[in-house]
């Protein structure tokens, strides 16, 4: 099964991953693009990975995936794909070997590296993630094709100092773009998934609404957003600060702080 979701809200993209990924049967392709947007991994701290007062001010979303991993810029120039099959059948090689298929048929030499990561000469082209729930795996990565790496460089980065903390940190590489064209890229991805993955077919389907709009109401919630970051110290003046979102320990000098930046999600 092979679906490709117009639209460019992030949140809503994230949500139908994480409805197909428990509700259908066998392997899915998803590929998709959303509008400008930082995109964390699930244990991640966004004051440590990403300039939030500059988002804010350009209206640049931020969201936070159910898969680990780091954070990543999306846009009109990013292409997301997501492979989902049962996790019995699933091969981490197998997924990888897909994408360098895809992308050796267009004309890109890329590579694999620190795992999870893929490379071309000029930097990094792609990074990766997974999700395991039950019987099933979300495998999913970005392409840069033709995005906008001076916004990703702006918005990628800390402006906040005196953060301890054991949440996970983005590893930082130079990017660069594949320059293929979307259209170009999804059709290469289509075909290395079917002859890996055998025969599948493109199909229009569509997750019932309610499903989605319950799932992206959770993952737009300043709950699952800001409080599901891992506890971390914060160096004040003159003293270090524990915030500690799961347990409702935030220090009232730290609210405004940590929460003007809730008006954009």
């Amino acid at each position: 099964m092979i679906l490709e979701p117009v639209g460019g809200d992030v949140f809503t993209h994230l949500a139908w991953e994480e409805w197909l990924m428990e509700s259908v049967r066998g392997p899915v392709l998803m590929l998709w693009q959303s509008d400008c947007a930082v995109v964390m991994g699930k244990n991640q701290n966004p004051w440590r990975e990403c300039r939030l007062a500059l988002m804010e001010l350009e209206g640049v979303a931020l969201a936070r995936r159910i898969s680990g991993g780091g954070t990543v810029y999306h846009d009109a120039g990013n292409l997301n794909y997501a492979v989902m099959v049962d996790r019995v059948d699933y091969r981490e090689d197998m997924a990888f070997e897909m994408v360098l298929n895809a992308l050796a048929s267009v004309g890109v030499k890329a590579e694999r590296r620190c795992k999870s990561n893929l490379f071309v000469e000029g930097g990094k082209c792609s990074g990766t993630a997974f999700a395991f729930r039950k019987d099933r795996v979300l495998h999913h990565g970005t392409l840069l094709l033709e995005s906008d790496l001076e916004r990703l460089e702006r918005y990628l980065g800390s402006d906040c100092s005196g953060i301890e903390t054991h949440a996970v940190a983005s590893v930082p590489a130079r990017v660069a773009n594949l320059g293929v064209s979307q259209d170009r890229m999804r059709a290469a991805l289509r075909g290395a998934f079917s002859e890996t993955y055998g025969g599948a077919e493109r199909v229009a389907v569509f997750p019932d609404e309610p499903s989605i709009a319950a799932i992206v109401a959770e993952r737009r919630a300043l709950d699952w957003v800001l409080g599901s970051t891992p506890r971390f110290t914060v160096q004040l003046a003159d003293r270090a600060v524990e915030v500690d979102f799961r347990k409702g320990v935030v220090a009232p000098e730290l609210s405004e702080m940590l929460y003007d930046v809730s008006t954009f999600f």
